[in-house]
């Protein structure tokens, strides 16, 4: 079983995840297609079709829960190994971002 990490340590790894991740996308989004806010520990992306993905910190959990119109409700606990929010199975929260912001909008960005 893995021991759960401190709230400080959980913190600042998900801040600095949430404002990297807003940082690539709006450099990625050159036509300005996406509506992108990062506040309160929460990383809004709404395309110009009314869908909206959202990405937010949920602390008690020390986990980052992904709310997607394509994949549903994920969360994610994050791997010390991999340097990377992941699920049970192996995937990817940057991976399955991108694959789907590419899949709904078009847009390409590496997270």
């Amino acid at each position: 079983m893995q021991k759960m990490m401190l709230e400080t340590h959980y913190h600042q790894i998900a801040d600095k995840w949430l404002a990297d991740v807003q940082d690539k996308l709006e450099e990625a989004d050159s036509e300005g297609v996406l509506d992108i806010d990062y506040a309160q520990g929460t990383l809004s992306i709404a395309l110009e079709n009314g869908k909206v993905l959202l990405v937010s910190k949920h602390t008690p959990s020390r986990q980052l829960w992904l709310s997607s119109p394509v994949s549903g409700g994920l969360h994610f606990s994050y791997d010390d190994k991999m340097s990377a929010w992941i699920l049970a199975d192996g995937c990817v929260l940057s991976e399955l971002l991108a694959k789907e912001l590419h899949s709904l909008s078009g847009i390409t960005v590496s997270l």
